[in-house]
């Protein structure tokens, strides 16, 4: 989407609510980046009638995906990624376990000091 002068927001017609004060932006509360409908963040041209400048439309996309991050994370959502890592991690070590092997302990007997950080005397 090519956004000038004019924010190009006919996409979102009648789905979020437009700033009164400035034809054609995307209303946000106050200090932020949220908009009318629950979850969806807008930034930059569409949002900001004052500066209009690519330097700050880039820090408040920035904000937008943190308020989305935080957003997504308050209602249990986007995080599967983390989830997949998690399920991995749990199936190499109950692999482990049924090996017999136990996974490897630096501080162990059998490898006593190993892998510790030694501090030098003065």
């Amino acid at each position: 989407m090519a956004i000038g002068h004019e924010p190009n927001s006919k996409i979102v017609d009648g789905k979020l609510e437009f700033n009164k004060h400035h034809k054609g932006y995307l209303a946000v509360e106050g200090g932020t980046t949220r908009t009318s409908v629950e979850g969806v963040f807008a930034a930059g041209d569409i949002s900001d009638a004052v500066y209009r400048q690519a330097i700050t439309s880039a820090g408040a996309g920035a904000a937008a995906a943190l308020e989305a991050e935080r957003w997504l994370a308050v209602k249990g959502l986007g995080n599967e990624e983390a989830d997949f890592e998690a399920s991995l991690l749990e199936d190499m070590r109950e692999e482990v376990e049924v090996e017999g092997g136990g996974g490897y302990n630096a501080y162990s007997e059998g490898n006593a000091g190993a892998g510790r950080k030694e501090s030098a005397a003065v």
